[in-house]
């Protein structure tokens, strides 16, 4: 009997393992790459599927000092490299698509990235007439990754207000002054016009520190106080603006009280 018992043992563990052979054969494995830089992760899916007429040839490219992993996804070719010892991605791509380059006097900024400049100009041309009015010719409008910011956050910010000219060591007076930074990292989340909204709405806050009502009192310091703090006013300036994403805020809604507020606000101390 034991013997027998034995030899049906070895028939299902044989016909078990055949049978999962076919299935892996005949179903395709998904593959998940992600790589960290700084705070921000970058991930990229490929999907490899095994049929009797296709294969998939996965490589690797090796150089002096780290190993690299090489995927590429057709039409167009996009080859992504992923570092894994120097914690970088390089994406490449065959297209040949012409990209217009920003050639002006922003690139000698530090943190200047310049990809989206075009782009960004184009949205400081659709801001609210009165706030746009109000800062275009004070305020200057930089595509780019504010290095101080982004020394002091350990990652590049969507986006920086900076009044003083900051360099990455943290002293001031350079070219800069009075800028607003959107970097691209804000154009790739989709967070471009919000963030252009609200660094903007701490340009107009600036720009207004010495407005003062009929009883002396300073407006600026006096919405501060009513919001709670410079970054909720700028918050909701942005809702009152019409965007639809605040940084500080517990929701989107400004309440009749708040809207009275900022109209009364702008009425004053804005520019014509």
């Amino acid at each position: 009997m034991s013997g027998k018992l034995t030899t049906i043992l070895v028939l299902l563990i044989v016909i078990f393992i055949g049978w999962s052979y076919i299935y892996v054969i005949n179903n395709p494995i998904e593959i998940n790459i992600q790589a960290t830089i700084g705070s921000t992760e970058v991930s990229t899916t490929s999907s490899s599927t095994t049929s009797s007429s296709t294969s998939t040839t996965t490589s690797s490219s090796t150089t002096s000092s780290s190993t690299s992993t090489t995927t590429t996804i057709p039409t167009p070719t996009t080859t992504i490299e992923v570092s894994e010892k120097d914690d970088s991605v390089s994406i490449n791509t065959d297209s040949s698509e012409n990209i217009e380059i920003y050639e002006g006097e922003f690139t000698v900024f530090d943190g200047f990235e310049g990809e989206n400049q075009f782009n960004l100009d184009a949205l400081v041309n659709n801001l609210p007439e009165e706030l746009r009015k109000s800062v275009e010719n004070n305020v200057i409008f930089v595509n780019g990754c504010h290095t101080y910011a982004a020394t002091i956050l350990g990652r590049c910010p969507f986006g920086v207000w900076d009044s003083a000219g900051t360099f990455a060591d943290g002293s001031t007076n350079s070219n800069w002054k009075l800028s607003v930074w959107i970097s691209n990292k804000a154009f790739a989340n989709n967070r471009a016009y919000n963030t252009l909204l609200h660094e903007t709405s701490h340009a107009f806050s600036y720009l207004t520190r010495s407005c003062v009502n009929s009883d002396g009192i300073n407006q600026r310091k006096d919405a501060q106080e009513f919001f709670g703090s410079e970054e909720l006013f700028a918050d909701a300036l942005v809702l009152y603006y019409g965007g639809d994403y605040v940084y500080y805020r517990d929701n989107i809604i400004l309440s009749n009280t708040e809207v009275e507020y900022l109209t009364g606000y702008m009425t004053l101390c804005r520019k014509e």
